[in-house]
């Protein structure tokens, strides 16, 4: 059980209405020796021209989050033969604040178009309120955002990977994972060993691989749950409060999502009572509205860290990890699973897509986990919010800027309209 998870139940779990996703019981296995790197000179490319990619190979992907599904779907488009595990049957609720970065944008899209997912219940959200005391500040969004409960994304998500020729093994737990030169291997709590040319730790935490799992926040704890709802869609609302911050939006099923980033001080202090740490700053917050027992889990902060093993990769929190403000997690998820499809699709080995698939991480993390940090640590301090209020306030003042540091595209692409 997640440290300071609260015991209140759910009054009324619409998601369990959700369809489940269709799995297959098959594995694929190793077919062939790939290579890891190049050593041959009449493989070598010539200066000035691309490398000779590589044949597809077969796959093994722990983890069917939006990171996992996006790379198996990406490398099933490129004739790979992946097979994704996931512990966890869909659909389930998870720890997250269910708004999907605008940067995710064209990565969504190119896994569910728009109708699909308005079919869902996911909205597009084009406004940013924030409040801190008395004071409440709103902004336009440079470019808009879905916003979608984990447990219909990820279902949806799952469901597309088996259509795209995916092997889904669900509810499978595996208890150890590892790679030699020749090969990667799994094995499940059933027994079975699975075998591919390839690892890819999409978990979360990455707690198979021998870099060691997600490094966390020593001193934050997340929480989430659904609650009813018939107030008018307002954007992505943001509450500032000493030591924490709240989140709010609307998704489906006339439910919207509130998840709180708080120091593990101040969630004590509450005895893990999130509704009574809600209600000291959220007055007419309502208990018995509440439809799903809140959940809570650590923070993942960590910079880019690749596996040490030549036929493995971690993406998504397994492999780096911003403070949860802005939507940037799933983003990155989905980011990184098509970038990896993408570079191992070009590169002659894997030594080369090793390196690659680093530098376009580290690139894309560089100044995502900076701002995000900084916007996390001013959010929990309503004191200076309210010393910048004048700038705040000033109607010239746009968060365009903060949209260009966390790779946010100020102009909508429209490909959701």
């Amino acid at each position: 059980m997640p440290a300071f998870q609260s015991q209140q139940g759910s009054r009324n779990p619409k998601f369990s209405t959700l369809p489940t996703a269709s799995i297959s019981t098959t594995a694929n296995t190793v077919g062939h020796s790939w290579p890891i790197a190049s050593h041959s000179p009449a493989s070598a490319p010539t200066p000035g021209t691309p490398s000779n990619p590589m044949q597809p190979g077969t796959a093994l992907i722990i983890g069917a989050g939006p990171a996992g599904c996006s790379a198996a779907i990406h490398l099933a488009r490129c004739s790979w033969q992946v097979t994704l595990i996931e512990a966890k049957a869909f659909p389930r609720v998870k720890v997250c604040g269910e708004f999907i970065s605008p940067a995710a944008t064209d990565d969504l899209e190119l896994l569910l178009d728009p109708p699909a997912l308005r079919k869902a219940g996911a909205r597009q959200v084009d406004q940013f309120v924030l409040k801190y005391g008395a004071h409440t500040t709103a902004w336009p969004m440079p470019s808009p955002a879905w916003a979608l409960s984990r447990a219909s994304l990820d279902t949806l998500l799952v469901e597309h990977a088996g259509r795209a020729g995916v092997t889904v093994l669900q509810p499978k737990r595996v208890t150890s994972a590892h790679t030699d030169p020749e090969s990667a291997e799994v094995v499940l709590a059933t027994g079975e060993h699975l075998h591919a040319d390839i690892l890819i730790h999409a978990d979360g935490s990455g707690r198979f691989d021998d870099a060691g799992p997600t490094t966390m926040a020593p001193n934050l704890i997340g929480a989430k749950c659904h609650y009813q709802t018939t107030a008018r869609p307002m954007g992505v609302r943001i509450r500032s409060a000493p030591g924490m911050y709240v989140g709010t939006i609307n998704v489906e099923h006339g439910l919207a999502t509130c998840a709180l980033c708080t120091t593990k001080s101040l969630a004590r202090r509450f005895a893990g009572d999130f509704d009574a740490l809600l209600g000291s700053i959220m007055p007419d917050f309502c208990p018995d509205l509440r439809q799903s027992p809140w959940l809570a889990t650590g923070i993942a902060r960590m910079p880019f860290r690749p596996s040490p093993s030549a036929r493995a990769f971690r993406i998504g929190n397994a492999a780096g990890a911003v403070d949860p403000v802005g939507g940037e997690g799933i983003g990155l998820g989905l980011w990184a699973g098509r970038t990896l499809a993408e570079t191992l699709e070009s590169c002659a080995s894997l030594e080369e897509t090793k390196r690659r698939f680093a530098r376009l991480y580290r690139r894309r993390l560089r100044s995502r986990r900076v701002a995000c940090r900084l916007a996390a640590e001013t959010l929990m301090r309503p004191g200076l919010l309210r010393t910048l209020r004048p700038a705040l306030a000033a109607p010239s003042l746009s968060i365009a800027p903060w949209y260009a540091l966390t790779g946010k595209p100020i102009r909508s692409s429209n490909r959701g309209t």
